[in-house]
């Protein structure tokens, strides 16, 4: 009888984006174009809305206002990556070591941003919210996926696609590096095993939560970080062994 072969490999590595990869949050980074759209947001915070669904309404708020794709374009020049982490990438890169994007964001911010720097190839999958500009210059955003976590926002739980990246690439790894910042990141790692490593972003929600009340249930090493180097030096020492 034939059996499935899970092929093991040393490191998978996965990033969230915002305020990991770049130094700021994209979603908030556009309102930038219209201030106003702000209020909007927390009105709708206070509300129960999706996050997603309320930067759905934003989009269209600022399509309204006859922003095109290319204020977009011009309003992202501001947001760079964060100190260390292009280095980051290409170390993975010239490695050839598996690594993943993570977010909250959507497909078209994280495109962007990846293509204005060159890194479009430093990732072999990304996963967020599918996000597409319309004939008529509106753009659009949809949940990533539907899920029963009552811990993740109601469009993504990254654990859960963790869980499936792994089954459906049929792989397993001696070491999972999870890189983050977020509450959003911290279901995927409390599931993280003894040997794997979660890079924590200095004064961030993700640091706090497994430092406080989350600290009982955590599994893998922690490791804070306030610059890309930090991550960069751990991937280097991983891979010293």
């Amino acid at each position: 009888m034939q059996t499935d072969v899970v092929e093991q490999f040393k490191v998978l590595a996965i990033f969230d984006f915002d305020h990991t990869l770049v130094d700021g949050n994209t979603d908030t980074w556009i309102t930038k174009l219209l201030p106003s759209t702000m209020q909007i947001i927390r009105e709708h915070q206070r509300n129960g809305w999706c996050w997603t669904n309320i930067m759905d309404k934003v989009f269209g708020i600022l399509h309204e206002e006859n922003l095109s794709k290319d204020d977009y374009v011009r309003c992202f020049e501001s947001l760079q990556f964060t100190e260390g982490m292009k280095d980051t990438c290409h170390f993975l890169q010239s490695k050839k070591i598996p690594t993943i994007i993570i977010s909250d964001s959507n497909s078209y911010f994280i495109d962007h941003l990846l293509e204005r720097d060159s890194l479009q190839n430093a990732f072999c999958c990304t996963y967020t919210n599918p996000a597409v500009w319309h004939s008529n210059g509106r753009l659009h955003v949809e949940h990533h996926h539907e899920h029963d976590c009552k811990q993740c926002p109601q469009n993504l739980c990254k654990q859960k696609v963790v869980q499936k990246h792994l089954a459906d690439h049929n792989l397993s790894y001696e070491h999972i590096v999870y890189v983050g910042d977020g509450h959003g990141d911290l279901c995927p790692c409390l599931a993280l095993k003894k040997g794997d490593y979660i890079l924590a972003r200095k004064e961030y929600k993700l640091l706090k939560c497994l430092q406080g009340e989350n600290q009982s249930e955590v599994k893998a090493k922690v490791v804070p970080w306030e610059s890309g180097f930090e991550v960069l030096k751990l991937f280097q020492k991983l891979f010293e062994t």
